[in-house]
């Protein structure tokens, strides 16, 4: 039995464009890799992104580059501050314009022939770079993959639908197709797909959900720290990568998702930890959080909304690795 909620949206999303694609690598010889591939796809790419967009002085030592303008590389993984917003001057963990979904079946062996198919959301001005992104992806597979640098090539990309698994080919065998009309989703219309969802939801954390309340990461299910961190993040993107500040009072919004009743709550903490090199120095990292299902009642459209920017976007701590990949659907 549906229980009833409000159905009229209040609250206005930003106009942020968003890209979801769908990657497919071929692996051209036997290889062990990591369950969890979030990190290891993000740790390479980055070193693949900039040899395919930077001049090979910068590579590696981008703070010392001379060049005024600034360049894909630095404009996806050194954002700069925008001006007039001093409630983010000091913000040191800004939010990527992209997002690795891995895949979720936790697979380690692999055969030469074998696929490996992970998504990538780009976001705002982040989907301007997307030859740059097809080009890097490229560039990692052929310098290999985990500790073993098994050799992978990019054999197919497909722009998905918005919530859809449907696919329109940009990409096949090392070439480019159509980049021309991608089927982008406007977080404007998040309130109006809203409506169109069921007031019960299944709700899904898909990979671990990394999400601050009062200072501590959450270790039971808290929908308002959720709402609250996927609408932090939703304001920050697009003050970084698209139109500009996001001039909306979102407490209302955290306040009724408080409110919502939480049943058959079933989430547990997982630890997961990832080899970092940043600065040139190895070191581990714990990236641990809440994985698992809970069914919600009575969500007003405007937390239905919210879900929704979470289940593209994905929320909390580490999400362009992948974490905080939240699924929602109708009981």
């Amino acid at each position: 039995m549906q229980h009833l909620a409000p159905t009229a949206p209040t609250i206005a999303f930003p106009a942020l464009s968003v890209l979801r694609a769908r990657l497919t690598y071929r692996l051209l010889q036997d290889t062990t890799l990591p369950p969890a591939k979030g990190a290891l796809l993000r740790g390479g790419f980055g070193y693949a992104f900039q040899r395919a967009s930077c001049a090979h002085p910068c590579w590696g030592h981008a703070e010392h580059c001379a060049v005024t303008m600034l360049c894909p590389y630095r404009w996806v993984f050194e954002t700069p501050h925008p001006a007039g917003v001093s409630h983010l001057h000091d913000l040191q963990d800004v939010p990527r314009p992209f997002v690795i979904e891995p895949p979720l079946d936790q697979k380690r062996q692999y055969a030469a022939g074998d696929g490996l198919e992970f998504g990538l959301v780009l976001v705002g001005r982040g989907i301007n770079f997307l030859p740059y992104f097809l080009f890097g992806f490229e560039r990692l597979g052929e310098a290999g993959l985990g500790r073993e640098l098994a050799k992978a090539r990019l054999e197919r990309v497909e722009a998905l639908a918005p919530f859809a698994p449907l696919g329109l080919p940009i990409y096949q065998d090392g070439r480019v197709l159509e980049t021309a009309n991608l089927p982008l989703l406007n977080l404007a219309e998040l309130p109006t797909r809203a409506e169109a969802l069921p007031a019960d939801l299944r709700l899904e954390l898909r990979t671990p959900l990394r999400v601050k309340a009062r200072g501590a990461y959450i270790e039971q299910l808290d929908l308002g720290a959720i709402a609250q961190a996927t609408c932090w993040r939703v304001g920050a993107l697009s003050v970084f990568h698209g139109p500009g500040l996001w001039r909306t009072d979102y407490r209302p919004l955290v306040e009724a998702a408080r409110a919502v009743r939480v049943e058959r709550a079933e989430v547990r903490w997982v630890d997961w930890e990832r080899t970092s090199t940043r600065g040139g120095d190895r070191r581990q990292m714990k990236l641990g959080g809440l994985v698992g299902t809970a069914s919600l009642r009575a969500v007003p459209v405007d937390v239905r909304a919210a879900l929704l920017a979470a289940s593209v976007l994905h929320v909390g701590k580490a999400a362009v690795f992948g974490h905080g990949w939240v699924g929602v659907a109708g009981l």
